[in-house]
C-alpha cells in the first residue's frame, strides 16, 4: 500500500512537471524582450534542424541578435555593437574566417575569443563584454557561452544580416546594400514582399513624387 501511495505521488510530481515545462514553453520570450545584458536563450525545437546553414539578424536598434536555420529562429541573444563613431556597417555578410582566439590589430591586442569575422575591415562576430548598449569598435559583442556555441554551428559562407531596425524596409536597404537578392530574407523566416529600394545619389534626377510616396526610394 505504501509503495503504491508513492508511486502514485510521483505520477503526480511528474504530470506536474510536465505541465510547467509546457506552460513555460508556450510563454518562451522569442523576441528577448526580457533578456538582461549578456543573456541568451536558445528556442524550442533549436536541436531539431536539418544541419543546414544558420544565419545570424543582428538589430542595432535593440541590441539584439537572432538565429535562424531553416527560416525559423532557433536562438536569441543580446548584443553589444559599435558606438557613435565606429558604426556597425548594415548589409549582408559572409562569414570570412574563424579564429577560437583572434588578438585585434588595430585596437591594442584586444582579445576576441571565438572569432568569426564578416568584413575585410576586421569586423567580427565574438565573445565580449555585452552592454545594454551600443558599446564596440565596430564588432559585435556576444555573451561568451553563446560565443562558443555560435562558433561550432555557423561556417565560411553563412551569412551575417545587419539591419537598423525590424521593419521590412531595414532589412531590405540591408540586403540591397549588399546587392543580395530579396529572396535571401526567407533565410530570416521573412516571406511577405520586401519593398523596393532605389538608391539616389546626389546629383541624380529625383524620382517621380509618386514613386518617394510609396516609401520604395531611399536617397543617399
Amino acid at each position: 500500500m505504501r509503495a503504491s501511495t508513492r508511486l502514485s505521488t510521483l505520477f503526480a510530481v511528474a504530470c506536474a512537471a510536465l505541465l510547467c515545462a509546457g506552460s513555460a514553453i508556450a510563454q518562451v520570450d522569442v523576441d528577448g524582450r526580457d533578456l538582461k545584458a549578456g543573456q541568451f536563450a536558445w528556442l524550442p525545437g533549436a536541436d531539431a534542424g536539418s544541419g543546414g546553414p544558420v544565419t545570424m539578424l543582428v538589430n542595432l536598434q535593440d541590441q539584439r541578435g537572432y538565429l535562424y536555420r531553416d527560416g525559423r529562429r532557433i536562438a536569441v541573444t543580446t548584443v553589444s555593437t559599435g558606438r557613435h563613431g565606429h558604426d556597425t556597417p548594415t548589409g549582408v555578410f559572409p562569414i570570412l574566417g574563424k579564429e577560437r582566439m583572434h588578438y585585434s590589430k588595430k585596437y591594442e591586442n584586444a582579445p576576441m575569443p571565438w572569432a568569426q569575422r564578416f568584413t575585410e575591415w576586421g569586423h567580427a562576430l565574438h565573445a565580449g563584454n555585452v552592454r545594454p548598449f551600443p558599446a564596440s569598435h565596430g564588432c559585435v559583442r556576444l555573451p561568451a557561452e553563446f560565443a562558443h556555441q555560435l562558433f561550432s554551428l555557423m561556417q565560411p559562407g553563412d551569412l551575417v544580416v545587419i539591419v537598423q531596425d525590424d521593419t521590412p524596409r531595414s532589412l531590405a536597404i540591408s540586403l540591397a546594400v549588399a546587392g543580395m537578392d530579396p529572396s535571401t530574407a526567407l533565410s530570416v523566416g521573412v516571406t511577405e514582399p520586401l519593398p523596393q529600394i532605389v538608391f539616389i545619389q546626389p546629383g541624380q534626377q529625383t524620382a517621380p513624387a509618386t514613386e518617394i510616396a510609396t516609401g520604395s526610394v531611399t536617397a543617399f
